[in-house]
Formats: C-alpha cells, structure tokens, sequence
C-alpha cells in the first residue's frame, strides 16, 4: 500500500512505545495524555497487525515483531530528523569537486593562496580551473561550472555577481627596456615598440564581433594579441616587447622576475574583478564556502 495512505504522525509514537516499553512512559515523552497515546497504541496494532506491547504482570513488554522493528524505526527516526536539520558543509571532511572558470592570471592568483589552505584545511576537496566560456550563464544553469571569477564586462546581467577588487591595467616591460625609465606612459608610446596585447577570451570565432570592454588597453587590437596573460607578460622578457597587464599580475610576477610595470596615462576604467553564480547555488553551504575562500584569497588586492 502506497505511503501516503498511512498516518506518518504515528512514526514517532511507535518509536516512544518501543524504547519505554510502556504507554504512560510514551505518553509522558511525547507530552499527550495517556488516552490519547492508548488510542495511537491501537491505530499501530491494527496498521502493524500486532500487538506491539503485551500485559505481563505489572508491566508490558514487546512482542517479537516490535522487537524486530524496534532498530528499523530508530534509523528512520534518525533519517527523518536529518532531512530538518540546517544543511551544514565540512571541508576537512568533505570529499568534493569544484570548477572554477577564470582567467589564466586569476587563476595563478588563486591557486598561489589556495594550494597551501586546501592541503590543511581541505584534503579531500579539488579544485579545477578552466577557462570562461562566453556563454558562461549555459555552463553554470548545466551545473558543469559552478562558479566564475573574472572580470565583469556587463555581458551576463543575469547572474549573480559579488565585486571583489579593481585591477587597474598597467604596461609591462623588461626592467632594462627605454620605457622602463618612465613612471606613466601611453598607448600611443606602447605602440612605438613591438606590443603584445592581452584579449580576453571573450570572442570564439574570427568573425564575430568583438565585445568592447571600455577598457581602452583592452579595446585596442595589436599586431599581435594573446588570451593568456601570463604568457603576454613572460613573452616581454624573451622578445623585448611591452604589453599591458592587471597590476595584480604584474606586482605578483614583478616580486620574481626583471620587470617594470608602468602606469598607463588615461587608462580610468580598472577591470571591476568579482565572482558570477546563479541564484540556486547563492546558499548552499558548500558554494558559500567556495566563495568565501575565493573571497580570501584575492582579499590582498582589495581597496
């Protein structure tokens, strides 16, 4: 017989009739009169087709069936209470797989600050870094991408977004090139030296048209373009080129290696850096984590 035609508010009356083996006992576990639990005890041995509890001098006992069913009806009890309890995330103990999609340069910036914390905080969590699809909303609806940390160019309003940092653009030249000598510089001075500019991958096809930005650096075509921005900026010290790159990326990359990084003159508009998700996934425990230590971990280039 279908579930729905039993009385489920019998459950946790059967269970106080098992476990105190008595109905004024049962009664008082569960706050209702002794009537009232005699009469539940009667619905159970006419459902049940037992009579559960049995006169023995001056107590009851369980019949072998309510002995058989006694641990049954514990886990269930059990079972039923977990589906009300607050949805909680462990990460020393979860065992979970995360996707990522952001920028190659995020990415380095990312896992700079999170492959330490996850090997103490989180052994059995992995994190995967992928590139961001433009048609990013389809990926995280799909469930295949589950957050995205990128640059917020206006292309997806539909999704969620929480801004982390502005990353202002900045030129990036070998330490020993001419321009290295300046504190500002222009696009048109860039131009004057082999450039290799930084595109976001935000265009699949040779002919589509190309999203603009706002971010002039970004907005103009070179020679030459790249999508990883690592690369561009690593690229400049093998070719003696210049480039432009997020300051982000270039103070972390400078703190190693022989670079100068240069302020661009009329270059106003920083990427506004942040984090896109979907509504359905805005209060689960474990995105809220994920997002918290994304949040942490670019948290040193906040304003």
């Amino acid at each position: 017989m279908a579930v729905r035609t039993k009385n489920l508010n019998l459950i946790p009356l059967l269970q106080a009739l098992l476990e105190e083996e008595s109905v004024v006992a049962a009664a008082r576990r569960m706050n209702l009169s002794q009537p009232a639990m005699s009469g539940a005890l009667a619905r159970l041995r006419d459902a049940l087709n037992d009579p559960l509890l049995i006169r023995s001098g001056r107590s009851m006992h369980l019949t072998p069936r309510a002995q058989e069913l006694r641990p049954s009806v514990n886990r269930l009890c059990d079972e039923i209470e977990k589906l009300f309890e607050p949805a909680v995330f462990d990460p020393s103990t979860a065992d979970h797989q995360f996707v990522v999609a952001t920028p190659d340069y995020l990415a380095y910036l990312i896992s700079r600050e999170l492959l330490p914390r996850l090997s103490r905080e989180a052994p059995g969590v992995t994190l995967r870094l992928v590139d961001v699809p433009t048609d990013l909303p389809v990926w995280l609806k799909n469930a295949d991408i589950d957050l995205a940390v990128c640059g917020n160019f206006g292309i997806w309003p539909e999704l969620e977004y929480e801004p982390i940092f502005h990353d202002p653009m900045v030129a990036v030249t070998p330490a020993d090139h001419p321009l290295g000598r300046h504190e500002q510089v222009s696009i048109e001075q860039l131009q004057e030296f082999p450039w290799l500019a930084f595109r976001p991958g935000i265009e699949r096809y040779k002919h589509q048209e190309r999203t603009q930005t706002g971010i002039p650096s970004l907005d103009l075509l070179s020679q030459v373009s790249i999508v990883q921005t690592t690369d561009a900026v690593l690229l400049t010290l093998d070719t003696y080129c210049v480039t432009t790159a997020p300051k982000s990326l270039a103070e972390a990359l400078g703190e190693k290696l022989p670079l100068k990084q240069i302020e661009l003159i009329n270059e106003e508009s920083p990427i506004d850096t942040g984090m896109f998700w979907i509504e359905a996934h805005s209060k689960t425990p474990a995105m809220n984590w994920l997002r918290m230590i994304i949040r942490e971990s670019l948290g040193t280039f906040s304003d």
